[in-house]
């Protein structure tokens, strides 16, 4: 009997054809119904700042106070609430490593990050780094999945050796009093120049990762700068 791969209740949905003559899976039959009900999409009026769900499409607090630091907002889009329940699947899959659970977002981050390349005429994608040390204990950079096999995929910041300190271990104080922890790799600069760029990390919760990354390319003459996370 097979396993919801998040509570690992025993699966009753009928096998499709495909299961039956290859053995193959779709990302949904893995997960039960209940646990798939409890993520939340963001639907209706956001903040065009952040992509948080709100009553209206006015800006956040948290976008504003961005803006009065003179920031150039990055345009945000996400697909999920932050819940609990995608607070549990990022630990699992994020912390713990599961690499299996890739599959229930994969698909949908896929779609969403080509119709948005579309939309604001990207030629550049690419992810917040995360450090060596981190890739190394984790063996995968979690984001890597959700992006689209791309011509315009691109790795130019690293995360400079004197940060170290994940974002997840920190208050929400400490995470925007965070100096800027990336650099970029040896010639990559200027491959940055007039570029329309989409920033792809897993959550935006201060918006301080992604803002820091921002300013990087923009450094080094990055036309625009938008991003786009998995939850908000």
């Amino acid at each position: 009997m097979e396993q919801c791969l998040l509570c690992q209740q025993s699966l009753t949905s009928e096998l499709t054809l495909l299961t039956l003559l290859m053995g193959y899976q779709g990302a949904q039959e893995q997960f039960c119904q209940t646990c798939l009900q409890k993520f939340q999409e963001i639907t209706g009026p956001i903040c065009p700042g952040c992509g948080r769900m709100s009553g209206d499409a006015r800006l956040c607090q948290d976008c504003q106070t961005w803006q009065d630091k003179g920031e150039t907002l990055i345009e945000n889009r996400a697909l999920y609430v932050y819940n609990q329940q995608m607070k549990d699947y990022m630990a699992r899959y994020k912390f713990i490593g599961d690499y299996r659970l890739r599959v229930l977002f994969k698909g949908g981050m896929r779609k969403q990050i080509r119709r948005r390349m579309r939309a604001e005429k990207i030629d550049m994608v690419t992810s917040i780094p995360i450090s060596s040390q981190r890739l190394q204990t984790r063996g995968f950079n979690q984001v890597h999945v959700f992006i689209p096999i791309s011509k315009g995929f691109l790795e130019p910041l690293t995360v400079s050796g004197n940060h170290k300190v994940d974002q997840s271990s920190k208050t929400r104080v400490d995470r925007l009093q965070t100096t800027q922890p990336f650099e970029f790799k040896e010639g990559m600069e200027p491959r940055i120049r007039g570029r329309r760029i989409l920033l792809v990390d897993d959550v935006y919760t201060t918006g301080r990762t992604l803002y820091h990354a921002s300013a990087q390319l923009k450094s080094a003459g990055a036309a625009a700068v938008f991003s786009m996370t998995l939850a908000r």
